[in-house]
């Protein structure tokens, strides 16, 4: 695989740390990242390890890892320590009309955060969302 010069300039600069603001060439690649992600897995959330929100939907998918969902069909991205996490959360809200973590998509489709995955388990949507 082969990099154009302006993708070496890029990591060059991540590396000697001099990059403090991503440009529109990193921007199509968060895109790329995000929806490779969404396409990729079952189950995909895009989540801060801190916020208790995240930790609500975490944990009630857990509930379903081994049985509705494979383990390799759940994916949690964790996106704090991620350098493009602000952009993340840019393309998430074009994407959900939400910037707020946890972004928790099944199947594609985005079904809101903590509280609404919470609420669709009780209800009972998420396990026919899986199915």
């Amino acid at each position: 695989m082969s990099y154009s010069f302006r993708a070496y300039r890029f990591i060059l600069q991540c590396v000697t740390n001099r990059v403090k603001n991503y440009s529109t060439w990193n921007t199509m690649s968060v895109k790329e990242f995000v929806n490779g992600k969404i396409a990729g897995k079952k189950v995909v959330v895009f989540s801060k390890s801190s916020c208790p929100y995240c930790t609500k939907a975490k944990d009630v998918l857990r509930q379903y890892v081994g049985k509705e969902i494979s383990e390799g069909d759940y994916e949690v991205i964790e996106i704090e320590n991620d350098p493009r996490c602000q952009e993340i959360q840019d393309y998430l809200q074009q994407l959900t009309k939400a910037r707020s973590v946890p972004r928790v998509f099944v199947k594609g489709k985005c079904i809101g955060g903590g509280d609404d995955t919470a609420a669709a388990h009780k209800n009972g949507k998420l396990k026919s969302l899986l199915a």
